[in-house]
């Protein structure tokens, strides 16, 4: 018998509509994400399942889901949906908003709908998957985040904007981090 009739099929690879991502299809994945391909959505999934499992008995856990769920969902837009992940990115990063009350804040606010996504990201969910081995994840998390921000340089003005006619919600009992 041949090696070759024995072995797997090989494995096709998927590119993720929303980040860019080349990662190995999976068959039987929901498509759990609008935006996203069932893998990249799948690998979202298994990177922050610890973070989600600790989130409600930790308040900076909480915070850092939240980061992390908003730095993949401004990466997942899709044409025409409202920024409100981007806005959130900004109330975090530039107002030192804690991300775990930003939700609901910058969701009171019209985000922008009409802004161009990024024709490139710096730094994917495939990218914290792969450096988790060497990096801890709350400092990939942050480094993430801060990319995904900096991507969407091009409507900052618009987020910001946005960012700064919602309702404040500044947490001051303890910090972001």
């Amino acid at each position: 018998m041949d090696a070759t009739d024995t072995a797997a099929p090989a494995a096709e690879p998927t590119v993720c509509p929303g980040c860019g991502s080349v990662l190995v299809a999976v068959p039987g994945l929901p498509d759990a994400h609008p935006g996203a391909s069932a893998g990249c959505a799948g690998l979202f999934a298994v990177t922050v399942r610890g973070l989600r499992e600790e989130a409600a008995q930790d308040a900076r856990t909480a915070a850092l889901l939240q980061l992390a769920t908003d730095a993949y969902d401004a990466q997942h837009l899709r044409d025409g949906e409202p920024a409100a992940p981007a806005v959130r990115l900004c109330r975090w990063l530039e107002r030192d908003l804690d991300p775990a009350r930003a939700p609901s804040a910058a969701d009171e606010v019209a985000a922008p709908g009409d802004l161009a996504r990024p024709v490139r990201w710096t730094t994917t969910v495939a990218d914290l998957a792969a450096d988790l081995d060497v990096v801890d994840l709350p400092s990939l998390v942050r480094s993430w985040a801060a990319a995904v921000w900096s991507d969407w340089a091009p409507a900052h003005a618009a987020l910001r904007a946005a960012a700064d006619a919602a309702p404040s919600g500044r947490d001051t009992a303890g910090g972001r981090r």
